[in-house]
Formats: C-alpha cells, structure tokens, sequence
C-alpha cells in the first residue's frame, strides 16, 4: 500500500477514521478498544493513526477533549485518559496546544472546588517586582488587557470580605467597556489577601485589599474603582473558565 494518509478518500480508511473517532468520543480509550481498533486495522489493511499528516487527528482529539469538559470537571483519571488519547494519535504537545490550556483551566477549576487552591511560584514571571506581605500566598495570576474609564458605570459582582460564588455566576454580568480606553496590558494576581494589578512593562504595582469595595467581577473581567474612575481589567484568554476560577478563588480566599 502506498503512502497515503490515512484520512483519504479510500472507504477502508474512513471506516477506520470513523471507529477511532467513535471510541474517543466519551474522552477515553481503553485497553479493549485499543485492541479492536488494531484488529480492525489489520482487517482493513489502513496504516496506524500515527501515520496521519493531516489535522484529523487534532480534530480527533479535540472531540475528545471536549467530551471531558462538557462534565465541567477534569480528575486525574480524566488526565490519563486523554494523554493515552494523545499518545495513541501520536500528536505533539504543540499540535494540541491551545485545547491542552483549556483542559489545565478545567483542572485547576476542579482542583479549586474540591479545596486544593493552586499557587503561583516565588520564581513565576509574573511575581517580579511585586513584593508580598507577611504570611500573603500568591495563588494565580492571570493576563488582562487594562482599559481607562472615567466614569464609574455598571457595577459586577462586588468582591466584599465574605465574597460567594456558584457556579456560573459571573455570566450575567458583562464588563461594561463603553467608553473604556485601552491603557495596556498587565496581570492580575490574586493572593490570599488581595487583588494586584501589574502593568505589562512591570514599572506599575497596585492592589485593592479585598473587602473595601473598590474591586468587582464580571464573566470577561474585573473593574477597579478608583478616584479618578475606573480601571476595567479583561482576561485575554477569552475563556468562561477564566472567569469561574477567579470566580470560586475569591470565594475560598476571602472566607479562610
């Protein structure tokens, strides 16, 4: 047989395409199903999917994962379960790039509803020149576009010193961009004691202590009220996720 992908137009290799996507489709592959599909594969005579140049296998995977995040939890079995995914298709971690940050999302979401509260490392980037108090654990920093505003507007969900967060919460409330100017891009860090806002160059450093009703959340970002305004802070990632986890952060943190 020539060297044909594997994806062609070829009736045996779509069949094969076709009970490979319908094994994964659930986010797993078992040792039974590895089995069958290589005695399908060997009935069929098609090459293994690691012969595959095209972006099928992505596609394959991406089904996958997707299956997983529509449980809206990602365990450590659901961990193994996808690496096998990805290894059986033999993509790179490159290839998946952009689905495997949704999936650290998800799991760090999981990780933050079971009481296991992600922290950011002394060493991280984000971290340079931002001193910490004694005893204040950094726990997750998070990319934003900052944007000026000068006036006040529609207030989010206020992050007051009992903050509460159920799930899905911050998607009825939009950051209200109107009028808003684009000052930049910077980090949020979010620590066991307060928000702190570093712009990208890292020359700037604020922060709001949690509580005194300056910072508010909303599902594409976070606002700052300030006395001259408001700073709107937007998560670049684009991600519900983001949002989720900042979102039940601030409640765990804000109650310990």
């Amino acid at each position: 047989m020539g060297i044909k992908d594997w994806f062609g137009g070829d009736k045996k290799k779509a069949a094969y395409r076709d009970k490979v996507k319908e094994a994964v489709a659930d986010g797993k592959l078992s040792g039974t199903d590895i089995q069958e599909l290589q005695k399908l594969r060997s009935e069929l005579d098609v090459t293994e999917a690691s012969d595959d140049k095209t972006s099928l296998r992505r596609d394959i995977y991406d089904e996958a994962a997707d299956a997983v995040r529509s449980k809206g939890a990602l365990t450590n079995t659901g961990v193994l379960d996808l690496a096998k995914i990805q290894k059986f298709l033999a993509l790179r971690d490159d290839q998946i790039g952009e689905t495997k940050v949704e999936l650290n999302r998800l799991r760090t979401l999981t990780e933050i509803r079971k009481g296991n509260l992600p922290t950011v490392s002394p060493t991280h980037l984000s971290l340079r020149g931002v001193p910490l108090e004694s005893g204040e654990v950094a726990h997750y920093s998070v990319a934003v576009e900052m944007l000026s505003q000068s006036r006040v507007g529609t207030d989010g969900m206020p992050i007051d010193a009992n903050f509460r967060y159920q799930e899905g919460a911050s998607r009825s409330h939009f950051l209200p961009e109107e009028g808003a100017k684009p000052v930049g891009d910077g980090t949020v860090i979010i620590t066991s004691q307060r928000l702190i806002i570093k712009t990208d160059n890292g020359r700037r450093v604020a922060s709001v202590k949690f509580g005194d009703g300056q910072a508010f959340l909303y599902n594409e970002g976070l606002k700052v009220k300030g006395t001259m305004g408001a700073t709107l802070l937007k998560f670049k990632s684009g991600s519900d996720d983001t949002a989720e986890i900042v979102g039940e952060l601030l409640a765990a943190v804000t109650r310990s």
